[in-house]
């Protein structure tokens, strides 16, 4: 018998433009095993410290209101979810 800790999270990207009130509009929809859980932002401007990294602008369920760290990659931001996200 397979255990539930053996299970995979489905997460799955999908562009969109973030509405910011900054230049920071490059955004990702972040949904986990079809449901919709975050919203990833590029950060886009020199000032932030993790420039060119990713930022969780929003998250939703049981991510709404962890301090999440930004992501240097879309890759490192995947492998978090999917630790912080399983069933």
């Amino acid at each position: 018998m397979i255990g539930q800790n053996n299970i995979e999270t489905l997460v799955v990207l999908q562009p969109i433009a973030v509405d910011t009130a900054s230049p920071d509009r490059d955004g990702m929809l972040v949904m986990a095993n079809g449901l919709l859980v975050g919203v990833l932002v590029r950060l886009d401007t020199p000032e932030h410290e993790s420039f060119g990294g990713w930022f969780m602008e929003a998250g939703l369920g049981r991510l709404a209101g962890l301090r999440i760290p930004a992501f240097d990659t879309l890759e490192d931001a995947t492998r978090w979810l999917r630790r912080h996200l399983k069933p």
